[in-house]
């Protein structure tokens, strides 16, 4: 079946100007005096995390604006529930690590094998403790939004997490049982998906978002045969036309594989070797650009500012960052994210172009965005 496309010609231009701040589990826990850890392995210090005055000590860090979004009680986040879920053990390391999986070498039959059992995702692996461990915050938070992160990735990275290396090998060496293998982990995902939703109480029509990290490693020729199939199972079964990609460090030359899938919102987050004018000038779709927060120490407050006007400017429909750091630099570089969004937002409302939005950069930002940042 034909995948379902959007009108391309369109969609950019129908999408209002979108732009938050991820509230960070790193600097709640940090607020609240826990390890990771402690986190991960015991409720008690989940619920200590999520007290309000923890959370206004860190909201008050940005004014309590009403676009940094607020932290929803959740679980510990796991990425790599389905992988534990068919039989592969998680790692919790000592202190702020985070939540990894054991390395197991396997052949490509075995993991076929495994993924093609018979499983109750509720009952399997640590999916038990994980759904105890949500019990317990909604009983310490009686009617507020509690989330299950036992989560689950899209099937390239799944596919890595089970070869680890081989993976790069078997597209040359084993490509028809590789692909086996694929179409397998697209069908487990699919019911770990519902399950996932399930927990969550959500519409399974609305699951239709996607990370799928690995999937940049592969080459963009070789994404007709190993990657779209795959991925296009398990949007095709929401029933939803909607496809949103979370995808890091791709190239631009992967762009034109995201309207082959019918992408409709694309996020490249931590992707070095791509500016917006490469992202625009090579597909259609829109997409959301990232201040990633590992950036917030080495840019100015006003280059903060800049990178608002120079995304939208340059064809972004959106801009997002996370405060994760709560020294007074970085406080001070989200803070004057927060200012450049708003004035973008009021700008936008009264009429302003994307390049009226561009005249709103120093000197400075001009002359950094984008040459200087891909450096």
């Amino acid at each position: 079946m034909a995948i379902k496309k959007p009108d391309y010609d369109n969609l950019r231009n129908q999408e209002d100007f979108v732009w938050y701040v991820n509230s960070s589990v790193y600097a709640l826990a940090k607020i609240a005096d826990i390890s990771l850890y402690e986190l991960n392995s015991d409720y008690k210090a989940g619920i200590k995390m999520y007290q309000e005055n923890s959370i206004n000590s860190y909201l008050e860090n940005f004014n309590f604006n009403e676009k940094m979004r607020r932290p929803v009680i959740s679980t510990p986040p796991v990425s790599y529930g389905h992988l534990n879920g068919i039989g592969v053990d998680l790692v919790f390391p000592p202190g702020n690590g985070e939540v990894n999986y054991e390395k197991v070498e396997r052949p490509i039959d075995e993991w076929i094998k495994m993924l093609e059992e018979p499983r109750d995702f509720k009952v399997s692996g640590m999916a038990p403790y994980f759904i105890d461990y949500m019990e317990k915050l909604k009983e310490a938070y009686p009617g507020k939004q509690v989330r299950f992160s036992y989560g689950y990735e899209g099937p390239i990275t799944e596919a890595y997490t089970m070869l680890d290396s081989n993976f790069f090998f078997a597209l040359y060496d084993e490509p028809e049982k590789l692909k086996i293998m694929l179409d397998r982990i697209a069908r487990s995902v699919i019911r770990f998906k519902k399950f996932y939703s399930q927990m969550n109480n959500s519409d399974y029509k609305y699951a239709y978002g996607m990370c799928d990290d690995i999937a940049a490693m592969v080459a963009p020729d070789m994404w007709d045969e190993f990657v779209i199939p795959f991925m296009d199972m398990i949007y095709s079964d929401t029933g939803n036309y909607k496809r949103n990609l979370h995808c890091e460090d791709m190239t631009y030359k992967h762009l034109k594989n995201l309207e082959t899938l019918g992408i409709t919102w694309y996020d490249p987050s931590i992707s070095p070797k791509l500016t917006p004018p490469l992202i625009t000038n090579n597909c259609r779709i829109p997409y959301i650009f990232r201040l990633g927060s590992i950036y917030h120490s080495i840019i100015s407050p006003q280059l903060a500012k800049d990178f608002v006007y120079a995304s939208i400017r340059d064809g972004a429909s959106g801009v997002f960052t996370e405060a994760d750091h709560l020294d007074s630099h970085s406080i001070a570089v989200v803070n004057a994210f927060i200012e450049a969004c708003e004035n973008t937002q009021s700008l936008l409302d009264q009429g302003a172009s994307r390049q009226d939005i561009g005249n709103q950069m120093s000197p400075e930002g001009k002359a950094y965005y984008w040459d200087k940042w891909l450096k």
